[in-house]
């Protein structure tokens, strides 16, 4: 099967989409499938790529200038997709990519699946709202063959907005799943080391967590958070750090290209998010068995139960936030086994490799679908 996986970003960039495509354009080149993974040149920025790495990477140029080097980018993959045979196109996000990919489908006649990567006011049936040319875009994805729903959220606005239910499929994340598990480190908790990943933007609710972590430190004061990623938000939440004369507490550890050995060296993973797709770095702390406190939103609640694989809260209030995470250090043991239950969900739910398998079998019905039509 050829599979082309379309996506405007991707690693080394940084974010929770980016991540999830890049393991599973992994897996499915593991599981015999031939997949290129087709993306946007990083302006400035120079990847060297050897023809022999799997899965193969294709960076179409682009330019730095904000609309002419979106025009350049779908120029450039329309040339592509007009100019290569694959069996299948996989596009993520329905923005750009996808307007060209369905156009390039319906003219070529192979089938396009879509994936939104995210819900709610930052998701991508937003963005068609309120983005230039939004409107247009919208109206030629639903033209795709397929939909991809990562999370019960995105699929509920595909149905509002009027997509066809019967053309939406449910196929969540997948992420590696650690060989060795999380251990706890034996330190006393009043030193707590707690960690996010992800990045520094709107929808992951930072300023509360820094919020909420004035109340922590105050129980605890040798506590730290350690924030890991970049993002528009670093400035200002630089600012609240200091404000709150949180330095000492509180660390802005940029993007790292592997953060589960910052996890490892962890006593809890911090998600505050008030808007998530189906978040990897989630997914990834789950894996490994760190305990955990989230936020209580759709996209959270989907993938793990309060009081059974983790502690959640209300994002919308600090003090929710920090009560959550001092209920899940008072009572540490028990988080170190609602950690080990989250494991073994990710394990049995959201392995990559079985995740894999499970797009081949639903693309190989969309080919076979798509061939019976013709």
């Amino acid at each position: 099967m050829k599979i082309a996986l379309i996506t405007r970003r991707y690693p080394p960039l940084v974010g929770g989409a980016e991540k999830a495509l890049g393991y599973l354009a992994a897996a499915l080149d593991r599981a015999g499938a031939e997949v290129v993974v087709v993306t946007s040149a990083i302006p400035g920025r120079s990847i060297a790529t050897d023809p022999a790495d799997r899965p193969r990477v294709i960076r179409l140029p682009t330019s730095r200038l904000r609309f002419v080097g979106t025009y350049i980018y779908m120029n450039n993959l329309k040339k592509w997709l007009y100019n290569n045979d694959i069996d299948i196109a996989y596009v993520s996000m329905l923005k750009h990519d996808a307007y060209v990919a369905v156009g390039a489908g319906d003219r070529r006649g192979f089938p396009v699946v879509l994936r939104p990567e995210g819900a709610g006011a930052t998701g991508d049936l937003a963005w068609q709202k309120r983005g230039r040319f939004g409107a247009t875009i919208g109206g030629r994805c639903r033209f795709a063959d397929a939909y991809v729903s990562i999370s019960a959220a995105i699929e509920s606005e595909l149905v509002a907005e009027g997509y066809d239910r019967e053309r939406i499929h449910s196929l969540p994340n997948g992420v590696p799943i650690p060989e060795i598990a999380w251990n706890p480190r034996g330190a006393s908790l009043d030193g707590a080391r707690a960690t996010f990943v992800g990045r520094l933007a709107v929808e992951k609710n930072l300023e509360k967590l820094v919020d909420a972590w004035r109340i922590v430190v105050k129980r605890r004061p040798g506590a730290e958070l350690t924030l890991l990623g970049e993002g528009p938000m670093r400035v200002k939440l630089e600012e609240r750090i200091r404000s709150l004369d949180l330095a000492d507490s509180v660390r802005l550890a940029g993007a790292v290209e592997n953060p589960l050995i910052f996890l490892k060296d962890s006593d809890l993973f911090v998600l505050p998010s008030i808007e998530e797709g189906m978040s990897v770095a989630l997914l990834e702390a789950m894996a490994l068995g760190v305990p955990i406190v989230a936020s209580a939103i759709p996209g959270n609640r989907a993938i793990l139960e309060d009081g059974v694989h983790g502690w959640l809260a209300d994002p919308a209030a600090p003090e929710a936030l920090a009560a959550a995470i001092e209920r899940s250090l008072d009572d540490y043991e028990t988080s170190i086994g609602l950690g080990e239950a989250a494991r073994r969900r990710a394990i049995e739910r959201h392995s990559i490799e079985a995740v894999a398998q499970n797009h081949l079998r639903f693309f190989q019905s969309i080919i076979d679908q798509k061939r019976k039509n013709k």
